[in-house]
């Protein structure tokens, strides 16, 4: 492989774990959200201590109109 290709491929390589990684913590995360919310805590709360978007939170607690 020339050393432009092996450059192209080891950069896709790198977003790949990077996806690979945000979409694990996104999967912790409404794993979390969804625990939070069966103990009775509120979306706007949840989605404050998971770091993402309150309409996030409420796709993921399947309260979303999409």
């Amino acid at each position: 492989m020339c050393n432009l290709s092996q450059g192209v491929y080891e950069r896709g390589i790198e977003k790949g774990v990077e996806r690979g990684i945000q979409q694990g913590k996104l999967e912790n995360a409404k794993a979390m959200a969804i625990s939070m919310h069966n103990d009775g805590m509120k979306e706007e709360q949840i989605a404050k201590y998971a770091n993402v978007d309150v309409e996030l939170v409420r796709k993921w607690l399947g309260f979303s109109l999409d």
